[in-house]
């Protein structure tokens, strides 16, 4: 079994941050609270693709890496979409 160092604990709560924040995010957008073409959406997923781009990396999980770049760059997209278009 992995030994679990002060180091490992944060980078898991980071990640478990990130899964919180995108499900509740897509909760409240499903469930007709916030638009997904608004701000408080888009921020909320880049955000969460931050916090679990910085998890996956920790594990050299490079499929989910690339995978959270993308959800990232979405994000990015949006919010110009948004605040400048």
């Amino acid at each position: 079994m992995k030994k679990i160092t002060p180091t490992s604990r944060y980078i898991q709560i980071i990640g478990w941050t990130g899964t919180i924040l995108l499900f509740t995010a897509y909760a409240l957008n499903t469930w007709g609270y916030i638009e997904s073409t608004g701000p408080i959406y888009g921020f909320s997923n880049l955000i969460a693709a931050l916090l679990l781009g910085i998890r996956v990396y920790a594990d050299r999980n490079w499929s989910n890496l690339i995978l959270e770049i993308f959800f990232g760059l979405i994000a990015i997209t949006s919010l110009v979409k948004y605040f400048f278009l």
